[in-house]
């Protein structure tokens, strides 16, 4: 099922000049000359959350309009995906319209088809099922964009394992979970999957990168902008959210990241090409699958806590590959910041101080939208600081704002925080299948797994990915 864009303040709006937004993301690279003395602070979300927003991203919102041909006219740019949190891009069709993806032996209690890694006995790690099924060196998955990157493609491994557990869970007994009239083991499963998906991003994944006076407005208030009706499926998403406020992620990324213990650092642009090892089409590496406790850890030396939001991109995502970014059919494309400068103006969207007035917000003072002096020079010579970019104003404004506990940069500020939380609140509220109004009573279920015989709520992330593998979560 498709569905379509909408603008949430009006539009469209006049564009940028494109030299100064190529201008604009080359100051974005985190390097030396650009950061200018801002600590690298490390210690903020665990990354396991920053690419949950990435698969999540990829369940809600599908556009294939290449940049060059980007419409200032959203309500004819065709989503390929349903704006609704519900797996699709795990399940697809379902065992009937995505046959490929499952093992089809036991009508109604159809699991997901894994792929076993390449043992390697000289580390004496051995193979495993933590791997995509691949037919003639291509991964079965229903959604391609889910193989871009070694963290991403094992994320998605881990719903599938999710499913598979809970198939075997329920044909056992072992889990209490009450199925809705006329549904199979199947359909159980898919709902229980989706329904502890979405509690997390409810949950955890919203106050982790949300202002918490944002979330409890929302929640006793109502939104102020994105109004679906409760339990009526929506059929547009707003491109200030999919074309900047949601992209917050990418200034969250790490230059590297350490995966398991057999292997230590690997950097961003490695992870890229470790997804497909060897040759195209040969198994996972063993020494490759991601040990998820290093990514949703919240306490220790985690070497993988989240980047602070803010208007610096790791310098690795200014060089992926062509086949990380289809939207661009120039080879090799152009940076990943450039491409979502150049988009947000192509398609029209407003200005941060633009958003903020529309929205009854007060934009940034002038001096606040470069970092020091010789940024807002920089800005204020190309008439960047008082019409700036809504992606990088949204970045600053976290920058500046986004204080959770401590410091800026925590999360999104009011307006960030704002698009987003209305928006993914939004989504699921509309969703008439959401947990909320199906039973609004429901918990996520417990369950034994792991080294411990006691009962376990998986009720986050961290347990979420834990009970994938049967471990004991830390």
């Amino acid at each position: 099922m498709g569905s379509y864009y909408s603008r949430l303040f009006g539009g469209p709006f006049a564009g940028h000049d494109e030299t100064h937004l190529r201008e604009l993301s080359a100051r974005m690279k985190d390097i030396p000359q650009n950061r200018r003395g801002r600590p690298r602070r490390g210690d903020l979300a665990p990354s396991g959350f920053v690419y949950l927003g990435q698969f999540l991203d990829h369940d809600l919102t599908r556009d294939e309009t290449r940049l060059e041909h980007a419409s200032t006219d959203p309500e004819r740019t065709k989503n390929l995906n349903a704006p609704r949190l519900n797996l699709e891009s795990l399940y697809g069709g379902g065992p009937k319209k995505s046959p490929d993806l499952y093992d089809l032996s036991e009508s109604g209690s159809e699991t997901f088809l894994l792929g076993n890694t390449k043992a390697l006995p000289q580390k004496r790690i051995p193979s495993t099922p933590a791997d995509f099924c691949r037919r003639n060196g291509r991964p079965l998955l229903a959604d391609h964009r889910n193989d871009q990157h070694l963290i991403l493609a094992q994320l998605h491994v881990v719903f599938l394992q999710v499913h598979n557990r809970v198939v075997d869970y329920l044909k056992r007994g072992a889990v209490s979970a009450e199925a809705l009239p006329g549904e199979t083991i199947f359909e159980t499963t898919r709902r229980l999957v989706v329904w502890h998906y979405q509690w997390i991003v409810r949950n955890e994944f919203l106050k982790w990168f949300v202002l918490p006076e944002i979330l409890t407005d929302i929640e006793r208030n109502g939104p102020r902008f994105f109004k679906p009706v409760p339990g009526e499926e929506i059929r547009v998403l707003p491109i200030e959210f999919t074309q900047a406020a949601f992209r917050f992620g990418h200034s969250m990324v790490q230059p590297q990241y350490e995966i398991n213990r057999w292997v230590g650092l690997i950097r961003l642009s490695d992870l890229v090409r470790k997804t497909r090892p060897n040759e195209p089409g040969e198994p996972l590496l063993a020494d490759k699958v991601v040990d998820w406790d290093r990514f949703t850890r919240t306490w220790g030396g985690n070497a993988n806590f989240a980047e602070n939001i803010d208007t610096l991109i790791s310098e690795d995502m200014f060089n992926l590959p062509a086949a990380a970014m289809p939207i661009f059919s120039k080879t090799p494309p152009p940076p990943l910041p450039e491409m979502t400068l150049l988009r947000g103006s192509r398609i029209g969207l407003p200005s941060g101080q633009e958003t903020c007035r529309a929205a009854g917000l007060q934009p940034l003072a002038d001096a606040q939208i470069g970092f020091d002096d010789e940024g807002n020079e920089f800005l204020r010579d190309r008439g960047l600081n008082e019409k700036t970019p809504l992606w990088y104003y949204l970045l600053r404004e976290a920058e500046v704002l986004g204080i959770r506990r401590f410091r800026g940069g925590e999360c999104l500020g009011p307006l960030g925080s704002r698009i987003v939380a209305e928006v993914l609140l939004g989504v699921m509220n509309a969703d008439p299948e959401h947990y909320l109004n199906v039973d609004p009573n429901w918990r996520p279920v417990t369950v034994v797994f792991g080294r411990s015989n006691e009962l376990q709520r998986i009720d986050s992330l961290r347990k979420f990915v834990a009970f994938a593998k049967d471990r004991q979560p830390l």
